[in-house]
């Protein structure tokens, strides 16, 4: 059994812990945000489609997903967000490029208006006009578990693959944050060196308005079925009791009804819908505690994920 205590976690970063959100596009037949909280993504170049893919990392299960042709791709816009996006945040992208040679366009902060920004090069990863990772780990034909994090503090950009760190850079001149325009855009080329870009698919993007740690990058990756979401099988509901509830000082899930020889994640949400925190549980854990000793009195949602099983729990905090 596992017991996490709020205030361990978050002793550090009080101030911070009720304005982290999420922002999550599944693809599923749709282009639309799941928490309709952010607006949906807009189509750049020519419009994909939604297909069926055989995600490998995934136990081979399918899923559906944008697929996109050459320099056509997808763009949020952050001043329809609210600024969701500032200079601390996480882009957690899930995609596949079908051809590598050359520079391969992966995130532009900038409305096609540089060169600068996120590309795959022959496999490696690059931020141009920086760095280039020392190997090649994207392959073509093959998903990519791919995220940036910004941290605002220090100015540090660093850029995982499967969640190992490979670009790791201080952005002292701003390359990676969003400009006027307001816009983010996924693989689609700027106008200055153009059609630096491939076709390909896209199966999750998230944004974050915070720096996942490598630990939580780590736990997305090892859990990446319940990320990608809805993988394989159609999402099966199951019961998490959570007791005593109302809570005081603290709560129990009970996670019995999920296999205990994989780790269960865990969100916790406010009502408003902002997310709290996220702790994957151990191998075994049928249950796990939660201490509730920083949170404001109120209503509060728990969702636990774990392959195509999902739970949700209200819990009332005193």
């Amino acid at each position: 059994m596992k017991k996490i205590t709020l205030f361990l976690l978050f002793v550090s970063a009080i101030t911070m812990a009720f304005s982290q959100q999420v922002r999550y596009y599944n693809f599923e037949n749709t282009l639309n945000e799941v928490s309709g909280l952010s607006p949906a993504l807009a189509i750049l170049g020519e419009q994909g489609s939604f297909v069926l893919d055989t995600l490998n990392e995934v136990n081979q299960n399918t899923k559906t997903v944008y697929r996109f042709t050459r320099n056509s791709g997808l763009q949020f816009n952050n001043v329809a967000a609210g600024n969701f996006l500032g200079d601390n945040y996480t882009i957690e992208i899930y995609f596949v490029f079908d051809e590598l040679s050359s520079w391969k366009r992966v995130v532009d902060w900038k409305n096609r208006k540089t060169d600068w920004g996120a590309y795959v090069y022959y496999g490696e990863l690059n931020f141009y006009n920086i760095l280039y990772s020392q190997e090649a780990p994207v392959v073509a034909g093959e998903y990519t578990y791919y995220v940036i994090t910004r941290t605002a503090a220090t100015g540090k950009v660093l850029i995982y693959t499967d969640a190992e760190v490979k670009i790791d850079f201080v952005d002292s001149g701003g390359h990676a944050l969003i400009d006027q325009d307001g816009v983010l855009n996924f693989f689609h080329d700027d106008l200055v060196v153009p059609n630096e870009a491939s076709a390909g698919a896209v199966a999750m993007i998230k944004l974050y308005d915070y720096p996942l740690t490598e630990t939580e990058i780590t736990q997305n990756w090892e859990s990446l079925g319940s990320q990608v979401f809805g993988i394989g099988r159609p999402v099966e509901q199951v019961a998490a009791p959570v007791y005593p509830n109302p809570a005081r000082h603290g709560f129990t899930a009970d996670l019995s009804r999920f296999s205990q020889e994989k780790p269960v994640v865990i969100h916790l949400y406010n009502q408003e819908g902002r997310l709290i925190c996220m702790i994957t549980s151990g191998s075994g854990d049928g249950r796990i505690e939660i201490g509730t000793g920083i949170l404001p009195p109120g209503l509060y949602l728990l969702k636990a994920v774990q392959d195509n099983l999902e739970a949700v729990s209200r819990v009332i905090v005193r």
